[in-house]
């Protein structure tokens, strides 16, 4: 308890101190220092009447506007001015800003602008305005056009973090002629946010890129070795007398759906044929000049991209990223990272809140019918930043009682609970000093379940939360980061071990004497914290050396996600770069890892270093590569709750090259190797080929084939006469997947996708063993492997259906012992999404959604990607018809 509470004590001293020292050197005030090269634009009142948005800057308040001009090179020679003249303007009125942008080009023939769907990024010539309107120097608005008209839009958070999820309502207009091409944009001011002050001053920059000279040109120089982006725009002045708009933005929408299945005999649930009706609304409101409300009624996502497949045979959950825009949209404010090792592990997953019911209902030897996921009955948040540093998050969302259809052998219908009511929250705020250069946080999370009685196994509420800080100092090239988290779950006897039992902590592993596992429990409670020191700007040199620890008892996966606790880690990274072009690499970097695991216990878990880097050549060709070794260690968790035990040292290679992306046809090739230094080993290797036959077609291949050999796979635990066997197999698995993406884009408002994999993962065990001594000094001595004289296999008179049996007479005697079932397996499938999406009206979009699933699974073991592919074709599959059509409404 000690060693914790120290733990604890330091990162809040630190966090405390990373807020009071000061950011700059003694001396150095950063509000008197002069700026040598002041960027500041102005922006002039419209006069006499606004633009017409049509791509040509021939209105007469555009001839009364200041000119921005002078834009020099970041890409391909940094500093020198630019190859093509570009010249600006900016106006406003009450209601909007209109920026005009005249992009002179000495080759207007050989401008490129591939007309992709709205948010697509392509290899296009590009014109970007960002506006940093809070004017913190830490976040910043961007929209972005092609001369085709394709419009992106972002969100810049953190200085140096995008979120491309972010979507606004604005106009833009393109025109290209002899003399190069214009874009003319309208960004209403109810798309931005800021305080009211007489006069506005904004963070400002614009950016050009020349796609054929893959060059890259701002109005405000940022050098390749800044330590922010957003913290080194200029200055846009003038804007004088308007208001925040209390913005109001309704959304509603309508969907229909028919789902074609194939029919099963005697299934009152598979008739093969359903038709699903809904309604509902995304409703955004400005409560006040900074904070936003934005709700979602009986939300829809029909029109998301299905998840890629996969085959986890490990103790941990897979993650899978957020696709839901409600969700994504101003993600970052809620983004509290767990650990500096993965990026995944995070106090908010969104994809927790519409999850698949967790529940299972008793067939009565009938028949049972599952919802597909949780109904999201409402959702809210309220988000904003104020004009003094002050940035604050809330989301709420509540899902409803789940209920599986259960039809029994006599016809009688019931009705069985598989998912609670619940309520999610999340809150977060941050207040920001010095400009941005230092920030001090905190977030809390909550969920409560309102549990029947037959969910007992279930917590019925959990609480996480924690405070976060960070200072920069020596320019803002060195940061300091640190945090401290804490959770608590409650529950049943029965929810708390099985929370103590989880493959995040197994308390109930015998060689832990660090762990207790109490089955009274009904609560649990854990702490987390990091602390790191980080390079991030300055000429050539990055790196960070970063701690941190996960206490046992830290659990956060009702609302988060966290896949292992029980853990300390410590790690070094250093990098050389060289981001000037020499006389062959365009640029360059090598990369040095070291890395140290253990367990509360002082049990090491992992040691390793690692070597790596990228480079790209004046052709714009380039390549990675890196290498791994790892020591010896323990692992905690291959028994599933049993002893540690101790692995092999291994080390794996992996790398690639990339081509010109400019060209129709780029590639991206890369391979890995994994090897232990007794039997196990990896190898795998994937592409990645885009064909642009014209320039509103796009075509993606990304084949990929993994080839794994583990010598030491679990299998299962088996009690014989009150003692526990473990199990493992050697297991042989190959896995060959290919993912499809074909895009037609008919206009920047219409767009047709395509997505499909099919996806074929097939594994065969050849021998079994039980472990004797899992930490023995020579690695076969932990095992004792069963030779034919004590195992037999009874052979499954269904082997698609259903698996054989291998029966083990442990101690020769003619008896079995034990048995289990073989744990040999061949899954293949095919997932496919087809959107037809039209922006009919600016922020009204109608969508026809194809969905396609065709799986099979057998307990053969047989990889044949030709015949299962086959199959897959063959098959009916489960087909999903979906319209849906929204209406943008603002008073």
């Amino acid at each position: 308890m000690v060693a914790k509470l120290t733990r604890a004590s330091l990162v809040a001293s630190l966090l405390v101190f990373s807020v009071v020292i000061p950011a700059h050197p003694e001396g150095d005030d950063p509000d008197t220092k002069p700026d040598p090269e002041p960027y500041t634009a102005l922006a002039s009142r419209a006069a006499p009447g606004t633009p017409n948005i049509d791509g040509h800057l021939d209105d007469a308040a555009w001839a009364l506007a200041q000119i921005i001009t002078d834009f020099t090179q970041r890409d391909p020679d940094e500093g020198l001015p630019a190859t093509e003249r570009t010249e600006a303007r900016v106006l406003y009125d009450d209601g909007a800003i209109y920026i005009g942008i005249r992009a002179y080009d000495s080759e207007p023939d050989k401008i490129v602008g591939q007309l992709t769907r709205r948010d697509q990024h392509s290899p296009s010539d590009w014109l970007v305005v960002s506006i940093d309107s809070h004017h913190d120097r830490r976040t910043a608005f961007e929209f972005r056009v092609n001369p085709s008209g394709v419009e992106r839009d972002a969100f810049r958070y953190d200085d140096r973090n995008m979120d491309n999820s972010w979507n606004a309502v604005w106009d833009v207009s393109t025109s290209v002629d002899e003399e190069g091409w214009t874009a003319e944009f309208r960004i209403p001011l109810s798309q931005l946010r800021f305080s009211p002050a007489p006069e506005q001053v904004w963070g400002f920059n614009i950016t050009r890129i020349i796609q054929r000279k893959n060059e890259t040109d701002l109005w405000k120089p940022i050098a390749k070795d800044a330590p922010g982006w957003v913290s080194e725009y200029g200055d846009l002045a003038g804007l004088q007398g308007i208001e925040p708009k209390r913005r109001l933005e309704l959304l509603p929408y309508m969907v229909t759906q028919q789902a074609l299945t194939p029919a099963v005999d005697g299934n009152p649930f598979e008739t093969g044929s359903a038709f699903y009706g809904n309604v509902g609304a995304d409703i955004r409101f400005g409560l006040t000049s900074s904070l936003t409300l934005a709700a979602t009624i009986n939300p829809d996502f029909g029109q998301v991209e299905a998840d890629p497949s996969v085959v986890n045979l490990s103790a941990f959950e897979s993650f899978f990223s957020e696709r839901r825009p409600f969700f994504m949209e101003g993600a970052d404010i809620f983004r509290v990272g767990v650990s500096a090792f993965s990026g995944a592990e995070q106090l908010f997953y969104s994809r927790r809140i519409g999850r698949r019911p967790q529940g299972s209902a008793d067939p009565r030897g009938g028949f049972v019918e599952y919802p597909l996921n949780t109904t999201i009955i409402g959702a809210g948040k309220v988000s904003g930043k104020s004009a003094n540093g002050w940035s604050i998050g809330v989301l709420g969302a509540v899902t409803g009682e789940e209920k599986a259809t259960v039809i029994d052998s006599e016809g009688n219908r019931h009705r069985d609970v598989v998912e609670p009511l619940t309520n999610y929250s999340a809150a977060r705020v941050q207040k920001e000093f010095d400009g941005g250069q230092r920030a001090l946080g905190v977030m809390f999370t909550g969920v409560n379940r309102n549990l029947p009685a037959t969910m007992g196994y279930l917590r019925s509420s959990a609480y996480s939360g924690g405070i976060d800080g960070r200072t920069r100092f020596a320019d803002g090239n060195w940061e300091v980061r640190g945090q401290l988290l804490g959770s608590h779950v409650r529950g049943t006897p029965e929810a708390i071990a099985n929370t103590q039992l989880s493959s995040a902590r197994y308390f109930l592993r015998p060689d832990a004497d660090h762990l207790t596992f109490d089955d009274s429990r009904t609560s649990l409670t854990g702490t987390s914290g990091q602390l790191s020191l980080s390079k991030i700007g300055g000429e050539h040199w990055r790196g960070e050396v970063n701690g941190e620890w996960v206490s046992p008892g830290f659990e956060i996966n009702d609302l988060g996600f966290l896949r292992s606790s029980d853990v300390i880690r410590n790690s070094l990274w250093v990098q050389y770069r060289e981001d000037q072009p020499g006389k062959v690499f365009r640029r360059w970097n090598i990369n040095y890892n070291l890395w140290n695991m253990m367990t509360f216990g002082n049990e090491r878990t992992a040691t390793g270093t690692n070597i790596n880097g990228s480079f790209s050549l004046l052709s714009y060709w380039g390549g990675f590569g890196g290498v791994n070794y790892e020591l010896p260690a323990l692992n905690i968790r291959v028994l599933r709750g049993g002893p540690a035990m101790k692995g092999p040292e291994s080390w794996n290679a992996f790398g690639g090259f990339f081509t010109d992306n400019r060209k129709p046809v780029v590639l991206e090739v890369g391979g890995h190797l994994w090897q232990d230094v007794v039997r196990s080993y990896s190898r795998g290797v994937w592409l990645d080929v885009t064909y642009r036959p014209v320039t509103n077609i796009r075509l993606s291949l990304g084949p990929q084939f993994n080839a794994f050999h583990d010598d030491w796979q679990y299998v299962t635990t088996q009690d014989v006469e009150g003692t526990d066997r473990f199990v493992l197999g050697v297991l042989d698995q190959k896995t060959v997947s290919l993912t499809t993406r074909l895009e037609v884009t008919f206009t920047p408002d219409m767009s047709l996708q395509l997505y499909a994999q099919p996806f074929v993962s097939a594994g065969k065990y050849t021998a079994f063993s039980e472990v004797t001594d899992p930490v023995a000094s020579e690695y076969d001595d932990r095992f004792d492997p069963f030779e034919s004289d004590r195992l037999s296999y009874e052979e499954s008179p269904d082997p698609g259906g259903e698996p054989g049996t291998y029966h083990v007479d442990l101690n020769r005697d003619g008896a079995t012992d034990m048995s289990f079932s073989d744990p040999n397996f061949s899954f293949k499938e095919l997932r496919s999404t087809l959107v037809f999406r039209w922006e009919y009206l600016r922020g009204s979009t109608f969508f026809f959604v194809w969905s396609q699933n065709r799986s099979a699974f057998d307990f053969t073991g047989d990889f044949n990607p030709r015949n299962d592919f086959n199959r897959l074709l063959d098959s009916s599959g489960n087909n999903i018809f979906s319209i849906k059509i929204n209406y943008y409404i603002t008073p």
